[in-house]
Formats: structure tokens, C-alpha cells, sequence
């Protein structure tokens, strides 16, 4: 007996669609998809009197209209199924050219309905015929992700994705206007530890796309638009790179004057140790504060665990960076600010990925 997806409404996202749209549409029907919602993502006039019109005049979809950028049409989107389908079990959104094929969503509901609560339809890219662009573009994406949160997603920029309709609210609220919209919804997931399940659903392979090598998407910019989704995927790091700058100036101030000035006549490895100590003591605590709300987004009420988390992590950068600058300056001459310098800069990156991977990972809202 076939899934029953009646309680699983589409989205879809349509940036000037052409007559694939009606193909796809049917194709759907036949799998048993009745609410599909399409989402008029700024198409221009011709197009609005075109498709769109014939899209009204059937009415077997809900037509919403006048947006701009893929993000603010699928929020739009995911925002009329929160408010107008309260019972659905979750929302499917995918791309109105079958680039995605309707087989592959069903497949995407049908994990849905086994109680899944985000499911990402994972597109065979070394195997699709598409342009040296497009896949550079794909590759670069996935392998910030892969740096910056450890973990590996088949395809971050697929479209084809499975809400569980408790994360609707949360999703909605994501920041992003266009291409970026979609990978910061995975960094939510992983942040948030939300299982994501994974379904493969072959290559690209478009409507009616023939033999010939996909050159660029409709509405994709390969080069331009990679690159402001892998930006929009340090976003987390540029803020704690902002915090860390700021509390790092505070920290090397009170160094240069500590152990200028107050703690000069003491032998080199004590002067260090006691300028970093009192130092660090200071900006550290300004930049936990800031850290923890600013750039973790951590709420709530500030939990033991992560204060002699964070502080063990401070005495132990803290130590580091003492001895490694003793070790350093005897080593190789040269003043300690400057080397001090060098030192806390390896040691930013790594106290970067165990905030965000281990102190901050659980205090979420």
C-alpha cells in the first residue's frame, strides 16, 4: 500500500519558470501530493502573465507572489505552511525545474512520515553533467562546511529538503535572502544537534536538459554566488574574529605594560607568566560574555558547565601561550609582544573550534 503524503505539503520556489513547471507539477499529482504551494520569486512581467497566470487559472496550486531572492521565498513559503496547515506532519521544498525529480520527493516525505525531522535529498555531483563551475562552486561550499563545523553533507546547496513541521518556526527566523539562506539552515541543524538524514537522489538532471552539459542554473551564479555562501558559512567565525580582536587588543595592552613596566626586573619566564596571567584574566572574561551571547547565541541562564569549560580552556590557552613565547623568545631572539603575537594567533583557531564544538555546542535555547 502507497504513503498517504496528503499531509505533506510542497514548496517551490520559481524564479521565472518556464513549462517544466507544469510537468513536474503533474508528476507530483500522480504520487499523491495535493497542497503544493509556489512561491513567485520576483519573476518579471512576462512571466507573471505567463505561467504564472495559467498556474492561477488551474487552481490546483496556491500561487504566492512578488518575492524577491530564493531565501525570502522559501521562508514566505515555509511561512504559509506554519500558519495555514498546522496538522501537516512537515513541508518538502524542491526546485520547480525537476532537478529533483517528484520520485525523489516522495522520498524525501516518505522519511517525513517515519518521524524524521530534516532530511536533505543528497544530489550525485561527481556524476552530473554539469559545468567545471558549477562543480568548483559545489566544492568549495562543502569544504568550508567540512573545515568550519566538522561535518561532512554530501550536497550543502541542494534544494530538496524535508521540514519536520516542529522546526518550522525555528527555520523561518535564519537570515538569508538568497543562495545563503539554504546552507545556513543545515549550520542551524548542526549547532542545534538536529538529526540530518540524508537520501540520495541520483544526478542532476533537469527537465528536457537533453545530453548537453549544464552550464549554470536558471538563477545560479556559480562563482558569485559560491562565494557569498561560503562567507555567510564563516559567519560564526568572522563575529568570534571581531570578538577575539577586540578582547585581544584589551590583552595585549595590559602585556605590554605588565611586563614593561611592573614585572620587568623579574626573570623572563615569571615577568611572561605573570603579565600573560593577569592579562588574560581580564579579556577573557569580556570575551565570554560577549562570545557566548554575540557570536554562540547561547540564551538562558549561564550554566556552570560551561564557565569551568571555558575558564580550563583559558588557563590552558592561557599556559600555552606563556610557555610557547618563553620557548620562542630563547629560542629564536626577538621581542615578546611580536612573538606573543604569532603564538596567539595558532592558538585563536584552536580555541575557535572548541567553543563552537564542545563549551557552546549544548547551552542553546
Amino acid at each position: 500500500m502507497s504513503a498517504d503524503y496528503s499531509n505533506v505539503p510542497l514548496v517551490i520556489p520559481a524564479l521565472n519558470p518556464d513549462n517544466r513547471i507544469h510537468t513536474f507539477i503533474r508528476s507530483l499529482r500522480e504520487f499523491g501530493f495535493d497542497t503544493i504551494i509556489v512561491v513567485g520569486d520576483g519573476s518579471d512581467e512576462l512571466h507573471k502573465d505567463g505561467v504564472f497566470r495559467e498556474l492561477n487559472e488551474q487552481g490546483e496550486v496556491v500561487l504566492l507572489r512578488n518575492y524577491k531572492g530564493k531565501g525570502v521565498a522559501l521562508k514566505d513559503g515555509l511561512s504559509y505552511v506554519n500558519e495555514h496547515f498546522p496538522d501537516c506532519i512537515g513541508v518538502v521544498t524542491a526546485d520547480y525545474d525537476g532537478r529533483q525529480s517528484a520520485a525523489s520527493v516522495r522520498d524525501v516525505a516518505a522519511k517525513l512520515l517515519e518521524g524524521e525531522k530534516f532530511v536533505l535529498g543528497t544530489r550525485d555531483i561527481a556524476g552530473s553533467n554539469i559545468s567545471k563551475k558549477m562543480r568548483r562552486g559545489y566544492k568549495l561550499v562543502e569544504w568550508t562546511f567540512r573545515i568550519l563545523y566538522s561535518k561532512k553533507i554530501k550536497d550543502i546547496q541542494t534544494g530538496l529538503r524535508g521540514i519536520s513541521k516542529e522546526l518550522l518556526p525555528r527555520f523561518i527566523e535564519i537570515k538569508g535572502n538568497r543562495y545563503e539562506y539554504e546552507p545556513r539552515m543545515i549550520v542551524e541543524a548542526v549547532r542545534e544537534d538536529i538529526p540530518i538524514c540524508e537520501v540520495e537522489v541520483g544526478a542532476i538532471n533537469p527537465i528536457d536538459a537533453g545530453d548537453e552539459t549544464i552550464e549554470v542554473s536558471d538563477n545560479y551564479h556559480p562563482f558569485s554566488d559560491s562565494i557569498k555562501i561560503a562567507l555567510s558559512l564563516f559567519l560564526y567565525f568572522i563575529k568570534y574574529a571581531v570578538t577575539s580582536i577586540s578582547a585581544t587588543a584589551i590583552d595585549f595592552a595590559l602585556f605590554f605594560i605588565l611586563s614593561s613596566y611592573v614585572f620587568n626586573n623579574m626573570e623572563l619566564g615569571i615577568c611572561v607568566f605573570l603579565s600573560t596571567v593577569l592579562a588574560r584574566a581580564v579579556s577573557s572574561t569580556i570575551s565570554f560574555m560577549v562570545n557566548r551571547k554575540l557570536v554562540f547565541k547561547a540564551d538562558g541562564k549561564i550554566a556552570v558547565r560551561n564557565v569551568l569549560l571555558y575558564y580550563a580552556l583559558v588557563t590552558v590557552i592561557m599556559l600555552s601561550s606563556a610557555e610557547l613565547v618563553t620557548l620562542f623568545v630563547r629560542l629564536f631572539g626577538g621581542g615578546k609582544t611580536l612573538t606573543k603575537l604569532f603564538v596567539d594567533l595558532i592558538l585563536f583557531f584552536v580555541s575557535y573550534q572548541i567553543q563552537n564544538r564542545i563549551i557552546f555546542k549544548k547551552d542553546k535555547k
